[in-house]
Formats: structure tokens, C-alpha cells, sequence
């Protein structure tokens, strides 16, 4: 195995050898300030880190000066074979229209031919631009994977994190050239020129009938994508795609749940672990819970009425779930290191007896049994199991996919929970003796659901096979002898960006088998470790996460209490109006992944958003006498307040999941269970509110709880504007 610089001698582009990094020289100079370290001032260390990005500052500046002139060249190439394009299809036509029609009839079959030749030759001229423009492309990724090894390197041996200050001074400044290595728009637009003349060249060659069958909106003929995959431009294409790794609505939605980029595994090891019932049961579990979580809202307050204490207890209610979570989430990401089935099973036996306290509550009246039932329920909340296996064992090509299923369920389950209770409103008979309606019904459903989950997790669920490396987070990295044993490719493939979605870089396995191995670095094992990881940025990101839980929960769990205060709403009407609520999730997800966040920086939205959630919150304090409280201003700030809360922890969380250390996305204290743990403290701080600021009555809850929130929305976007640069 090579080095990287090696690498770079052995696969450069000859007549571009002078416009490459400098890695070299780059990796001498950290040598020579490592090796008389011991020497140095403070004063010394900030001067070399100073000199040091100032000569990354030039390099990078060679590279996109050369990118330009390549892209300028490219670009006056492909104006004169349009310009032959044009003339060549004009003279064909001039001399085609001279003809008579015996003539035409006579010599159609020679124009032709002269056409077909001329589009040939002129496919053939698109086609080297094309491949000049994937060796364009390939210099650009073998450019940014030396930038982001050499930084590497540096807080290697110099022992500072210089990847945060340098790139935070660069790559948001609005004159960067480090963006110009992000983001190639120079470069797509002469993809986009190649494909289209193509397309347009392969279309003149069909027949009428073909023509006629090809159809596209926006004016252009298209074509199959049989015959685009045959273009050497498609790679290209698809290069340019890896190197920017623009936002989908998959991938934006998979943000949320924080993982760690995969790591290669082999092919035969990904088939034998997938296993797709266990991963379905896994979904279904985090679908249930959140259905369980939410089924209860409509109908909390009219339970409290009927067991005799004042309705706003229905804070409690509520949130005895997710403040019993804030434990049985630790463990269970404890526990999950060697065991997933016997958790889930546990964990269902808690929902099972949980859900059927709270269906017999009424039948006992007693309210202590209906709030240690939702406290149990909390203990059976196994998100922290269900994306632990989600991480480990399923195959990276699936990943992505069964991340944003994940959190799809857990948006579904939130919008089926509410409208489940509205459904369920009428009924009214008794089970055993135990009245069943629309207070109980909840109960009765989940724990009923809860036991056919169980049986087939007993039946279905398949407990993966582990390695010493996942049940020992403190193992040793593999010896270099020992994986250079496990057949690895010599080809040393550049087919990571320079950084990845946790915020670090992507070490290959090639790099550990190097001269100078590379120690992986372990997860946190303690709160202080944890605690030193937490950058600024972290720190920022999660209470915008608590801020916006806590504004989201006090909108919801008070919602059919202020609907039946001012609009005599019925508790049916209010579920469904939540049940609504939490449909326009996947919508907004798709909005921000395909378009906003592709338009504007991650900073730029959240500052926007909380700006927007605050203006929600406003819209629904009672201005009573000044206004009279309506249903218009109701609905129209609620909506406003959720959806920007929405778009906040989708564009929060992926931002999150760039920002954080690779020490953050792996072990017991990472980073998913850090946001976890900080929305769920959010949920049961929020129901507290509404159960306390409740004793002063009804009337007062809406003002009561929405000003509190309003001064944390408030605080929240002031510290996001003070640590605003460091957001990237």
C-alpha cells in the first residue's frame, strides 16, 4: 500500500503535474514544525498555524485558478462545434428545400447520409469533451481527498484542530475559492450543454416515428435511459454528484437520526447480516410508539375531568412518557451493545402493561394508575434500540434508505396518533366489566397492538450476529499486518468527499494498512469526554433542538384544550386537526431537501426559522379584549408554528449531523442520543409547564405557556446570531 503522495506521482495527469496540491511539501512542513515541537511558544504555534493556512489558502487557489482556465477552454470548445452544429443543420436544410420533389425523392437517401455523418462526427467531438471533462472532475476529487488528508495530518502531528477555524474563516466567506471546489456550478453547466447536444444530435438520426414518440416538456427530445447510460458524459455526471453531494429528500430526511458515514464493509458480510423482517420490526416499533405517544392528546384532559382532578394534569399525563424515557433511552442504548431482542421484548412488555394501567384507570378511578401506566409506556420507548440497529446492521448500500424510513415512521406515527383518537371517540361499551370509550379506548388499542408486535418479534425478529469490534468499543485497532491479510485492493480509490456528513473525514481502511497507521479514534466512555466534544456549534444545534421540541410540544398537547376553550371544539375535531398537523411533515422535508436547502446555507435557514417559529408563537397569544381570539388566527399560527418548527429540526439536524465529531456518531454517548435525550427533556419540561401554569385556570394557560415559550424561542435566536460564523 502507497501513500497518498506516492499515489498522487504514480496517477496524476501528466501535462497538468504542476497544478497539483502540494502535498508534499504540505506534509514537510508539518513534519519539520512537529519535529522541534517541544520548543515552541504559544506565540510560535499561532504563527505557524497562521503561515500554515495562508499556504493552503495558496494552493487551493492554483487548483481553482486552473480549474477556471480548464473551464474556460471546455467552454469555447463546445461554443464552435454549436456553432458547427447550427451551420451544418442549416445548410442541410437549404439544400433539402431547393430540392423538387423528384429531386428530393431522388436524393433524400444522400442528405441523409451526409447528415447521419456529420452528426457522428460531431457526437464523437461532444464525447472527448465529455471525457476532458471527467478528467477535470478527477483532478478536482484528487485535489480535495489530498486537502482533507493533509488537514488530517496536521491535527495529527501539530496536535490543534485546524479543520474548524480554517474552514469556518473560508468556505462561507463570500469570496471563497474553497466553495469553488464544492461546488462546480461552472462545471454542471457544460455538462448540461454536452447531454443536451447529444440527446439532440441521437434524436436527428431517428426516424418520424421515433421522433413522435419522444416527447419532452421542456422543449427538448428525450431519450431512454438505456441509451443515456451509453454516454461517457452520464459519469461525468454522476462524478460531479458524488463530489458536491447535493441534498435528496432521503438523504436530508436520514440527517435526522445522526449517522455515522458506513464504512466498507464485504459484500458477503452485508448479505449475511440484512435481514429484512427484523429491520421491518424495527420500523413498526418506532411507528407504534410514536402512535402511542400521541393517540392520548385529544383526550387527556376529559380523562383527567373524569377521574376528578383539573384538566390541564393532562400535562402530566402526557409527559410522564417522555420524562420516563429520559431513563430507559440510556439504558437501552447500554443494553443494545449485546443484545437487541431481549430489550425489544422487554420493552414491549412495558408498552403491554402500560397502555392497560391506563385503559383501566377509570375502571379503578384512580389517577396514579393512569399516570404510572404512561410512565411505563415511556420505559418501553426502544428508539434508542431501533436506531442502534439501524446503524450497525443494516448494509451501507441500504443505509440512507432505512434511515429516512425510520424517521418517516416516526412522522406517520405522529399524524396517525391524534386521528386514531378522533376515530375512536364514540365508542362506549365494556370490556371484562372495564368501560371502554373515548378516554380508555387509547389504552385498550395500544395494549392490543402492543401483544400482536410481541408475537411477532418472538416469530420474526432475528438477533444479528456481533464481532468482538461491536460489543468491545475499547478494542485495539486491528494490527496492519492482520489487515493487509484480508485481500484489500492495492487501487487506492478516491470516492469520498472531503468531508462527510458527521463533519470529519472519511478514513479509508487503506489509510490503517499505510506506513503510519492511523488509530481510529474510540467513542466517549464517560460524561467529561463528552463533555470536551461538544464544540460550540453542538452546543448551539441542540438547544435550537430542545427550543423547538418545547414549542412543538406546548402547540400540541394544549391544543384541545384551547380548541374547547374558545371554539368549543370537540375532542374528535382536535385530533384530527393535529392528526393534519403532522401529515405536512414529509411534505416540508421534501420542500427543504429538494429545493431550499439547496439554494441556501444550513445557518441561514435555521436563523430564518426560528425567526419564523417566533412569529408563530406571537400569532397565538390572546390579545383579548384588544382582539377577539378567532379560529382563523388559531389554525393559521399553529401551522405557521409547526411547519417552521419542521423545516427547523430538518435543516438543525442534518447541519448537526455535518458539525459533530466522527467521536460523536459512535458508542453509548453519541450525538443521536444527545438530541434524543434533549427533545425528550424538551416534551416533559413543556407538559410540566402546561399542568403548573394550569392551577391558575384555563383561560390563562394559552398566555401562560406561550410567553414562556416565546422568551425561549427569543434566547435561542440570540444565541444562534452569537455563534452564527461557526455554523457551517
Amino acid at each position: 500500500m502507497v501513500r497518498f503522495g506516492h499515489y498522487i506521482h504514480e496517477n496524476h495527469i501528466p501535462e497538468w503535474k504542476t497544478h497539483y496540491i502540494g502535498y508534499k511539501l504540505l506534509k514537510k512542513t508539518i513534519n519539520q514544525y512537529a519535529a522541534r515541537t517541544s520548543n515552541i511558544s504559544e506565540e510560535e504555534r499561532e504563527e505557524f498555524i497562521t503561515t500554515f493556512s495562508k499556504l493552503l489558502d495558496s494552493q487551493i487557489e492554483k487548483i481553482v485558478l486552473f480549474v477556471i482556465e480548464k473551464q474556460g477552454l471546455l467552454a469555447k470548445w463546445l461554443k464552435y462545434l454549436s456553432r458547427r452544429q447550427t451551420d451544418a443543420h442549416c445548410i442541410l436544410v437549404t439544400n433539402s428545400e431547393a430540392q423538387t420533389h423528384n429531386e428530393l425523392t431522388e436524393n433524400g437517401t444522400i442528405i441523409a447520409d451526409v447528415e447521419a455523418q456529420s452528426n457522428v462526427k460531431l457526437s464523437e467531438e461532444y464525447r472527448n469533451v465529455g471525457r476532458e471533462l471527467l478528467r477535470l472532475l478527477e483532478y478536482v476529487e484528487m485535489n480535495t481527498t489530498g486537502l482533507r488528508k493533509i488537514l488530517k495530518k496536521f491535527e495529527k502531528r501539530v496536535g490543534f484542530r485546524l479543520r474548524e477555524r480554517y474552514l469556518a474563516s473560508r468556505i462561507n466567506h463570500p469570496y471563497s475559492q474553497l466553495q469553488q471546489v464544492f461546488r462546480q456550478v461552472g462545471i454542471g453547466a457544460l455538462m448540461a450543454t454536452i447531454s443536451q447536444n447529444l440527446i439532440q444530435l441521437r434524436m436527428e438520426t431517428l426516424n418520424r416515428d421515433q421522433r413522435s414518440n419522444s416527447f419532452s416538456l421542456f422543449g427538448r427530445p428525450s431519450l431512454p435511459s438505456k441509451v443515456l447510460e451509453q454516454e461517457p458524459i452520464i459519469k461525468a455526471s454522476r462524478a460531479l454528484h458524488k463530489l458536491t453531494r447535493e441534498a435528496t429528500f432521503i438523504s436530508f430526511v436520514a440527517n435526522s437520526l445522526l449517522i455515522p458515514e458506513p464504512e466498507d464493509q464485504p459484500e458477503e458480510l452485508e448479505e449475511k447480516e440484512y435481514h429484512f423482517w427484523s429491520i421491518q420490526l424495527n420500523l413498526c416499533n418506532t411507528f407504534l410508539y410514536m402512535v402511542n405517544y400521541y393517540i392520548v392528546v385529544p383526550t387527556s384532559d376529559l380523562y383527567a375531568e373524569q377521574l376528578h382532578v383539573p384538566p390541564t394534569m393532562n400535562g402530566v399525563i402526557i409527559g410522564a412518557m417522555p420524562l420516563t424515557a429520559l431513563v430507559s433511552s440510556l439504558v437501552y442504548s447500554w443494553w443494545s451493545n449485546y443484545s437487541y431482542t431481549a430489550p425489544l421484548i422487554f420493552s414491549t412488555l412495558l408498552l403491554i402493561s402500560g397502555n392497560f394501567m391506563y385503559a383501566v384507570a377509570l375502571y379503578y378511578n384512580s389517577v396514579w394508575l393512569l399516570i404510572i401506566g404512561r410512565g411505563l409506556s415511556g420505559l418501553g420507548g426502544a428508539r434508542a434500540i431501533n436506531r442502534r440497529f439501524l446503524v450497525d446492521h443494516v448494509p451501507a448500500k441500504q443505509l440512507t434508505s432505512a434511515s429516512a424510513a425510520f424517521v418517516i415512521a416516526s412522522s406517520l406515527g405522529m399524524a396517525a396518533g391524534p386521528s386514531l383518537a378522533g376515530i375512536l371517540n364514540n365508542l362506549d361499551f365494556k370490556f371484562g366489566g372495564a368501560p371502554v370509550n373515548n378516554v380508555t379506548s387509547p389504552g385498550w388499542l395500544m395494549g392490543f397492538l402492543w401483544i400482536t408486535y410481541l408475537i411477532l418479534v418472538i416469530v420474526c425478529f432475528k438477533e444479528p450476529s456481533r464481532n468482538s469490534e461491536n460489543l468491545q468499543d475499547n478494542s485495539k485497532p486491528a494490527d496492519s499486518r492482520d489487515i493487509k491479510a484480508k485481500n484489500v485492493s492495492s487501487d487506492y480509490k478516491l470516492e469520498t468527499p472531503l468531508l462527510n456528513k458527521s463533519g470529519e473525514d472519511s478514513t479509508s481502511l487503506l489509510e490503517v494498512v499505510a506506513v503510519e497507521p492511523v488509530e481510529k479514534e474510540k467513542p466517549m466512555q464517560g460524561f467529561l469526554e463528552l463533555m470536551k466534544e461538544l464544540t460550540l456549534p453542538v452546543r448551539i444545534l441542540l438547544t435550537i433542538y430542545f427550543m423547538l421540541k418545547f414549542a412543538s410540544e406546548i402547540l400540541i398537547s394544549e391544543s384541545s384544550l384551547v380548541a374547547q376553550l374558545y371554539f368549543d371544539w370537540s375532542s374528535a375535531k382536535a385530533g384530527l386537526f393535529v392528526g393534519g398537523l403532522g401529515l405536512t411533515v414529509l411534505p416540508i422535508c421534501a420542500l427543504v431537501a429538494n429545493n431550499i436547502s439547496n439554494k441556501y446555507e444550513d445557518r441561514v435557514i435555521i436563523l430564518w426559522s426560528e425567526c419564523f417559529v417566533g412569529l408563530g408563537v406571537i400569532g397565538s397569544i390572546c390579545y383579548e379584549p384588544i382582539f377577539q381570539y378567532n379560529i382563523f388566527q388559531y389554525m393559521f399560527s399553529a401551522i405557521l408554528l409547526f411547519v417552521s418548527a419542521n423545516v427547523l429540526e430538518g435543516v438543525n439536524m442534518s447541519l448537526l449531523s455535518k458539525v459533530m465529531s466522527s467521536r460523536l456518531s459512535r458508542g453509548v454517548f453519541n450525538c443521536g442520543f444527545l438530541s434524543t435525550e434533549a427533545g425528550t427533556l424538551a416534551r416533559a419540561m413543556a407538559d410540566g409547564l402546561i399542568t403548573l401554569t394550569g392551577k391558575a385556570g384555563v383561560a390563562y394557560l394559552l398566555n401562560l405557556t406561550m410567553i414562556p415559550t416565546l422568551a425561549l424561542v427569543i434566547s435561542t435566536i440570540f444565541v444562534t446570531w452569537t455563534g452564527y460564523y461557526s455554523l457551517y
